[in-house]
């Protein structure tokens, strides 16, 4: 099953849980946005001093505890790529160029740029439905659309079966037919591997080509050589982990990935490969320019009017860096990011083989480091960390409150919210969606210590332990009020 990987964002803060079956379902602030003043960017950049920044906040991140693999590239020409640490622990390979990754969730990207091009050319519809593709597909299943899939928009649960099971085609399709949905297919959004995983498989209905074929010819075009599954995949260059398994084994579970990872997750990748594909996708060179506007199109709202999802990919327009594409993903053991600051022409991707400073904090740092603005490298607790002792405050408070609400039922749930929650974040959306969220806070975090606490004029943040993933995740609470503290907004990571 993925595990968590989450991702700040900016105003107005909408954090989603992207690549896992595991995590918040919505987390926003409901306040008026913040006014962003403008960057300060140089409109010629110095490649000299913006390495030698890069090369700080690397240092910065390595001695922290960051092991992985980054690399950059502005238009179109890589100039920063470091590895730090043991790819192999065993053999002491170091992480280096030709490592390759798991990039987890980041497969979405893939599938949603394959399906783009089908689309554009005619060999697909975006308005395919179920029921023109599969045999006996359930009445409530039949009219879901491809698009419907590609924008997690087709009410699909997160996941169907566990990633690192034997499992055939037909037995997760049997599983994805008789899932209950979440809502009516076109009228919700919800982060689901199910259904690119279908799109997968239509894809190779289509095409005759088995998923991982269409890919890596696609992807061969350009150049790019070290990208799929297992025709890709390379035990002497994969990351290992402390015990020796590789991706292979640690994320397929020693076999082929089965239908619960096809199209969804699980692709193993090198930096290199990574901005490569992402550069030659950006520029349409590896697809049709008109496909890479359709897949690039922000069709799907997720929830608050920052941030939309096109196919397999996040459309944002951030008031400060201007249009951003991004996806990550992760498992209990790799996480990674790709984004593109498409006015800035810039590319980053991180591959990593531990949480504390996982890729999109990592993504953050070398961001702000690129330009020149301030960031802040500090590790999160871990598992192992002692609980700590609430402070007796009204931020103390405020987190004690949370936390026992969250041992409680919907109705302890609901009291919570009516009590701690600003009028502007009840009327963010309806009661029922704030009670499904917490349903998902619950599952995640419910009963677990607290391992960690920092608070401030208007915000307090808490990291608590995440049981499926073995690790410390990070909450903040941007709040108001004195003796009573309120909260207007909730993130995390």
């Amino acid at each position: 099953m993925k595990a968590l990987s989450f991702l700040r964002r900016g105003s107005p803060r909408l954090i989603r849980s992207v690549g896992m079956t595991l995590g918040l379902a919505l987390a926003i602030n409901a306040a008026a946005p913040a006014q962003t003043a403008p960057l300060s960017i140089d409109p010629v950049v110095d490649r000299g001093a913006t390495g030698d920044r890069l090369s700080d906040a690397f240092d910065a991140l390595e001695a922290a505890g960051f092991t992985g693999i980054v690399g950059l590239s502005h238009e179109g020409e890589t100039v920063f790529l470091r590895g730090a640490g043991e790819a192999d622990p065993q053999t002491g390979r170091r992480y280096g160029p030709d490592t390759q990754v798991d990039t987890g969730s980041i497969t979405k990207s893939f599938t949603g740029m394959l399906a783009a091009q089908l689309i554009s050319d005619g060999t697909l519809s975006a308005d395919l439905r179920l029921a023109d593709v599969f045999d006996d597909v359930p009445s409530d299943k039949a009219d879901i659309t491809l698009h419907q899939m590609l924008t997690h928009a087709a009410g699909f649960p997160g996941a169907v079966g566990d990633d690192l099971a034997d499992e055939d085609f037909d037995t997760f399709l049997a599983n994805a037919f008789a899932a209950p949905l979440q809502f009516e297919p076109g009228t919700g959004y919800h982060y689901s591997n199910v259904g690119f995983s279908l799109a997968a498989a239509i894809m190779e209905h289509a095409t005759g080509q088995s998923y991982e074929a269409l890919l890596r010819d696609r992807l061969a075009r350009v150049g790019i050589h070290s990208t799929g599954y297992q025709t890709a995949f390379d035990h002497e260059r994969s990351v290992h982990l402390d015990d020796g398994r590789d991706v292979a084994d640690a994320s397929w579970g020693g076999h082929p990935p089965n239908w619960n990872l096809i199209g969804n997750g699980g692709l193993v990748s090198t930096a290199p490969d990574m901005l490569a594909w992402r550069q030659a996708w950006s520029a349409g060179d590896l697809i049709s320019p008109q496909a890479r506007d359709l897949g690039q199109t922000p069709f799907q709202d997720e929830g608050g009017g920052a941030s939309h999802y096109g196919y397999g990919l996040v459309v944002e327009d951030d008031p400060a860096l201007g249009r951003i594409y991004w996806h990550n993903g992760g498992n209990p053991h790799f996480n990674a990011h790709w984004r593109e600051l498409a006015d800035h022409g810039l590319i980053l991707f991180v591959g990593t083989d531990q949480h504390r400073l996982n890729a999109d904090r990592v993504v953050d740092v070398l961001t702000a480091a690129w330009f020149g603005q301030p960031y802040e490298v500090t590790a999160a607790p871990t598992a192992s960390d002692a609980p700590i002792e609430l402070p007796d405050t009204p931020t103390g408070q405020l987190v004690a409150d949370f936390m026992a609400a969250l041992g409680g039922d919907a109705a302890a749930h609901q009291a919570f919210i009516e009590a701690r929650f600003t009028a502007d974040m009840i009327a963010f959306a309806e009661m029922d969606r704030h009670l499904a969220m917490f349903a998902q806070l619950a599952a995640d975090f419910g009963g677990q210590p607290v391992l960690g606490f920092e608070a401030g004029e208007q915000h307090v943040r808490f990291t608590v332990l995440a049981p499926s993933m073995g690790e410390a995740v990070a909450i903040q609470f941007d709040t108001t009020g004195s003796e009573t503290r309120r909260i207007a907004g909730l993130q995390i990571g």
